[in-house]
């Protein structure tokens, strides 16, 4: 892992990335507990099996779409990751797509 990954990757866990994933796994395993035992629902729980383990060992590409996910819910998380974001996104243009999807941060009214 490149330093850019890791600043990254530090600055994720610090606004919340772990409990954005346990929060995603515990809505998976509750919507697998809830799935029907019908032939039909199959292939949803396979998807939400396979969603599960994605997230037990993230990729960056993973990291980066919960990142603007949590930025979208908070936008004051978003000046936090933004420098590292853009770094990472330079480094891998693939991540592009997700750093252009960060929300505008909130603007602060000077009181």
């Amino acid at each position: 892992m490149s330093r850019i990954e890791g600043e990254f990757l530090t600055l994720a866990l610090e606004i919340g990335l772990a409990e954005t994933i346990a929060e995603t796994l515990r809505g998976i395993d509750r919507s697998i507990a809830e799935l029907p035992s019908k032939d039909g629902a199959v292939r949803y729980r396979r998807r939400l099996e396979e969603q599960r383990v994605a997230l037990r060992n993230p990729s960056l590409r993973t990291s980066a779409a919960l990142v603007v996910s949590m930025c979208a819910k908070d936008t004051s998380l978003t000046p936090r990751i933004r420098r590292a974001f853009a770094n990472l996104a330079e480094r891998h243009p693939e991540l592009a797509w997700f750093y252009a999807q960060l929300p505008e941060e909130a603007l602060r009214r000077a009181g």
